[in-house]
């Protein structure tokens, strides 16, 4: 009796840290929340994707976004796989269990049944009266009768423990169909996704080969583009270096006031969480040196990121500090404004127009400006991290989106 309790209640236990939901629930709240990031990626790209293609016009501008949105739908898909593959880990656990239940259920009847048939065969041959009273003496009249209560008591706890692990399996057998029928619809969703992949991968294609068409407009973009972003690094070099001027202590070396100390030391303890200049939008072209989207062997030395957003995207400051320059770039669209945090800089370039003036103190989120918007319909931000003289990887400080 002792025994059948004990293992009843280690199956339950067991079942209970087998159970998918005790091991697994973590993982799949994980995957949800991926799998929601991803379709905001796929609508942010899409609407940004509507916009350029409305211009009639194909554009490399087009072609990152196209490109955003199949990075999105197959990160999708992967979460979609992973999801499945936690789903068939449960299936199989619940069918272990559920196997496990059923043998163990075996053993109670057999046992049960052992019991029915002895205490018949009691029965049969004296009857509990007889028992009791053929005892020789009171105290084994005593004995014998507490023995039979035992007895009883121990057949309805063998009935209980027969219940209990019928109600389990039946739960197990449940949650394993709904389970299925979870799994079921992730496929469905999944084959959904597969099947946007290969329309979206399609118009990729067709995109690049009509890009790759004009060549030689492409590299005299590109060239244009070098040379804007070289004035862009003299114009940052010269402001730092006057700032630098400015500074000078009384053996004529640069020195940080104690606020821009202060301000140093804030926006280094915040890297990887500082927040993005724009509010929407995705990374279109990495830093340092990228290979060209269309343009085969031709690589792009970029000094920030450039992250496509929407149009009249608002662009913010993504730190504490002070506006130190606004100014245009001839051969770069719209205006270019830098902000100083102490011995460190931000750089917001293609802005339409400034919020801000110079000299003015600013927070973080505050706007400063708003993104510029081409002729193709392409709005896109060149965002750049400089401390003193050197460029920063950016996506090395702003927080992961």
């Amino acid at each position: 009796m002792l025994r059948n309790k004990a293992l009843v209640i280690g199956l339950i236990a067991t079942i209970w840290v087998l159970h998918p939901a005790f091991g697994q629930q973590q993982d799949r709240k994980q995957l949800e929340k991926e799998k929601q990031e991803n379709l905001a990626r796929i609508k942010e790209a899409e609407k940004i994707l509507k916009q350029t293609a409305s211009q009639k016009k194909n554009s490399l501008g087009q072609l990152k976004a196209l490109n955003q949105q199949i990075i999105s739908q197959e990160s999708l898909i992967g979460t979609y796989k992973a999801n499945i593959r936690l789903l068939d880990n449960e299936i199989a656990e619940s069918q272990s269990i559920v196997s496990a239940l059923k043998k163990d259920l075996s053993s109670l009847r057999e046992e049960y049944g052992e019991m029915i048939y002895q205490a018949n065969k009691s029965r049969y041959n004296f009857g509990s009266l007889s028992f009791l009273f053929s005892a020789p003496s009171l105290r084994q009249l005593v004995m014998r009768a507490k023995y039979l209560q035992q007895y009883t008591e121990s057949r309805q706890d063998q009935a209980r423990e027969i219940q209990l692990v019928q109600a389990e399996i039946k739960e197990q057998i449940d949650l394993t169909n709904q389970v299925r029928m979870e799994q079921q619809k992730l496929l469905a969703q999944q084959e959904l996704q597969n099947q946007g992949l290969i329309t979206a991968r399609k118009q990729q294609d067709q995109l690049v080969k009509q890009l790759s068409l004009k060549e030689t407009d492409l590299k005299n973009d590109l060239n244009k583009r070098k040379q804007a972003i070289s004035r862009l690094d003299r114009m940052i070099a010269e402001v730092i270096k006057l700032e630098m001027e400015k500074n000078k202590n009384a053996d004529g070396k640069f020195e940080l006031t104690p606020d821009g100390i202060l301000l140093s030391s804030n926006f280094q303890g915040n890297q990887k969480r500082l927040n993005w200049p724009v509010a929407r939008g995705f990374v279109s072209s990495k830093f340092g040196l990228q290979p060209h989207p269309v343009l085969r062997g031709v690589k792009i030395e970029n000094p920030g990121v450039d992250i496509q957003t929407q149009q009249n995207e608002i662009v913010r400051a993504v730190f504490d500090g002070e506006v130190s320059k606004i100014a245009s770039i001839p051969g770069m669209n719209g205006i270019v404004i830098i902000i100083q945090h102490g011995e460190y800089r931000t750089v917001y370039a293609n802005l339409s127009k400034s919020l801000v003036s110079m000299g003015e103190k600013v927070k973080t989120k505050d706007p400063i400006g708003e993104v510029f918007t081409d002729s193709d319909g392409v709005s896109e931000v060149q965002f750049q991290v400089w401390k003193n003289f050197n460029k920063l990887d950016p996506l090395a400080w702003l927080q992961p989106k």
